[in-house]
């Protein structure tokens, strides 16, 4: 499976959530592919969340109520990974979109999924995503998470 995960900067990111993200990427190589990109541009962003869209392996992540658990995502983890679907694309689009309004879900081709009720900035979202992942990865392989 191949992860890629675009983060919409809106501000340069801290080192520290940077450093945290490569040590998740080397965690997760055993498991799977996964990469992070950071976009500036609003043209680009709209590009790359339409192209995956359109493809059907994208994935919203925006705060909400409702909140997906370890659990539920590391099943999700397996049944895509026995699907045979090669690539999801996670798209962090930071503060310029908020949790969506109840018909803006319809209007969007792209799953949702909240890993939180709390309104976090973009590279600590990417960051709990990718524990998350990794996380998932340990539950659907029964190992355990904290060594």
């Amino acid at each position: 499976m191949k992860y890629e995960i675009y983060i919409y900067e809106e501000a340069k990111t801290a080192s520290f959530y940077k450093k945290a993200i490569a040590e998740y990427e080397k965690r997760l190589s055993r498991y799977c592919k996964i990469s992070c990109r950071f976009i500036k541009k609003e043209k680009e962003w709209e590009k790359l969340l339409t192209e995956a869209e359109t493809a059907g392996d994208a994935c919203l992540v925006l705060p909400g109520p409702d909140s997906v658990s370890s659990e539920d995502f590391s099943a999700a983890i397996g049944r895509m990974e026995l699907s045979g679907q090669g690539k999801k694309r996670f798209f962090i689009p930071g503060t310029r979109f908020t949790a969506p309004e109840k018909g803006d879900a319809e209007k969007r081709k792209a799953a949702i999924i909240n890993l939180s009720d709390f309104t976090m900035n973009t590279a600590m979202t990417a960051m709990i995503l990718y524990e998350q992942i990794y996380r998932g990865y340990r539950i659907l392989n029964n190992h355990p998470y904290h060594k």
